[in-house]
């Protein structure tokens, strides 16, 4: 068992995340995930033995279908039951004995299959959830016996692209509201617009601080 088939969600791949650890646990490195939606149960049990003989644990969710399309935004896999599983892989962006970045030939890509051509996209596109595809894994046996297993690629064999919407912005500051003397001693309230339009002919420059991760 090398790959596991389905519908493609949370694919983060781009840039790598920061890794969830219970409380009091000391922070891991980021790390690059994907997930995929798995509706047929042999394909969970035949995962769960592979991983069973390596004697390792691994990230599985069971979702109830009523429940799926709200969850992650994009609608059930078909040939679901009552139920579907999200299997996630990862694999951390550092060298577990040395610490070191693991090196570029060695990190997670995102392929698109274009005909009968695979397509690097890692950097160019962001598969959103729904895509259809495929997660590869690759296994380290541990010296002591056993193994873990760890994400190796993302196939994407019908991409839906995530485009990153613009947000929703009025006049710069428009959320605020300002107080101007009232030349009486007293004041009055002032939209911000108003005081923008007033005191300055350009518009502030706003950095844009969305990032590229699927926000699904």
């Amino acid at each position: 068992m090398k790959k596991i088939e389905g519908t493609l969600v949370y694919v983060q791949v781009k840039d790598s995340v920061k890794a969830f650890v219970k409380p009091g646990v000391p922070p891991k490195p980021n790390e690059w995930k994907a997930s995929i939606v798995v509706t047929d149960k042999d394909v969970i049990k035949e995962y769960k033995k592979f991983a069973k003989s390596l004697d390792t644990l691994v990230s599985i969710k069971e979702v109830e279908a009523a429940e799926f399309e709200d969850a992650y935004k994009c609608p059930l896999p078909e040939g679901a039951g009552d139920e579907v599983w999200v299997v996630t892989l990862r694999k951390s962006t550092e060298l577990g004995k040395t610490g070191k970045p693991v090196p570029s030939q060695y990190t997670p890509r995102v392929y698109e299959r274009v005909g009968k051509t695979l397509v690097d996209v890692t950097q160019t596109k962001l598969p959103a959830n729904g895509s259809k595809g495929a997660i590869s894994f690759d296994v380290f046996m541990k010296t002591q016996g056993g193994g873990s297993i760890f994400l190796k690629n993302v196939l994407v064999t019908e991409m839906i692209e995530y485009v990153k919407q613009d947000a929703e912005q009025g006049e710069p500051g428009s959320e605020f509201d300002d107080v101007a003397d009232d030349g009486n001693g007293g004041s009055v309230k002032v939209p911000a617009s108003a005081k923008a339009k007033a005191t300055t002919k350009a518009k502030p420059k706003v950095e844009d601080d969305d990032d590229d991760e699927n926000p699904f």
